[in-house]
């Protein structure tokens, strides 16, 4: 997500206050999920950076990710006990528009949401000028998808980051600022080539859904990241979805600020012992003081 310089400097005064030691806050943080690893990732290509969004496949090494500056970025994550240590293969391609070119304004190629299709098409929202494009794969021209004119009074920076497809191929999107009352979160699908309103969820106003996913379980997991000025707080909740009723509400994990960075992106897949994980990849707004981190964590049995 884009920033305002207001917003990146506080978010640099916090992380020079980290380095003297973490939740100076005294921000509470609560756990059903296990961390299992955080990897901080660094390229010095001038495209890296600012991911807010990531598709993993079932096996959780073959990564898509996605960054707000258009460009898609696939990899190998490479893991030893279920720990990520490093990133292979990787490969940058620039997120194209609809006639095949890439856009100059920054606000055109403002890249959020992304979900990976059963056929291996990429889905991706944007904010700056609100739309879904899919495409065929990485680099590939875009091709337009149907709009809904009552979501263009999503806020600037307060569109569909949250994207996720269920396990029969219907596409759900949350807008990270409420459309209406602030007590909950609007969620829309895409039935019929029509964006229609599916449910809502209970919203708390210190934390907007930035990721969503759902796992091979069937629940939907949405990952939500707040900000007060000093740094990042993250949580993730999984739901039970049947219809446009929504039940079962669980919190996984609520992290104060100082334990990670700016969690958006999340994928939820199953591991070799059958458990559930959520890994999540940070925007770092491409400021050096902040850090692109891929975060694992592991839902007991």
């Amino acid at each position: 997500m884009r920033r305002s310089f207001a917003i990146a400097v506080a978010a640099c005064v916090f992380s020079a206050g980290l380095l003297a030691g973490r939740g100076l806050s005294g921000d509470t943080s609560s756990d059903l999920a296990e961390h299992v690893s955080t990897y901080t990732w660094r390229l010095h290509d001038g495209w890296f950076g600012g991911f807010s969004g990531i598709e993993l496949s079932e096996d959780g090494r073959e990564m898509v990710a996605i960054s707000d500056r258009g460009m898609f970025v696939t990899g190998t994550l490479q893991r030893e006990g279920g720990a990520v240590l490093g990133v292979q293969n990787v490969e940058a391609f620039r997120v194209l528009d609809t006639k095949g070119n890439f856009p100059k304004k920054a606000g055109l190629r403002d890249s959020e949401g992304l979900v990976l299709q059963t056929n291996g098409q990429l889905v991706v929202s944007f904010e700056g000028k609100h739309r879904l494009n899919r495409f065929a794969q990485p680099g590939a021209k875009a091709q337009g998808m149907p709009w809904r004119k009552e979501l263009n009074r999503m806020k600037l920076n307060g569109g569909f980051e949250a994207l996720a497809i269920n396990n029969w191929g219907k596409i759900f999107a949350i807008p990270e600022q409420p459309l209406g009352d602030e007590s909950v979160a609007q969620v829309f699908t895409l039935k019929k080539g029509q964006w229609e309103k599916a449910f809502i969820l209970p919203r708390a106003k210190q934390f907007q859904p930035v990721g969503a996913d759902f796992g091979p379980d069937g629940r939907l997991y949405v990952l939500e990241r707040g900000f007060n000025g000093l740094g990042f707080r993250a949580r993730v909740r999984s739901f039970t979805v049947e219809g446009n009723t929504v039940s079962d509400e669980k919190l996984l994990l609520r992290k104060g600020i100082g334990i990670h960075d700016n969690l958006e992106g999340l994928a939820v897949w199953r591991d070799e012992a059958g458990r559930i994980r959520l890994t999540m990849i940070s925007d770092d707004n491409f400021r050096l003081i902040q850090r692109t981190e891929i975060v694992d964590y592991v839902i007991p049995q």
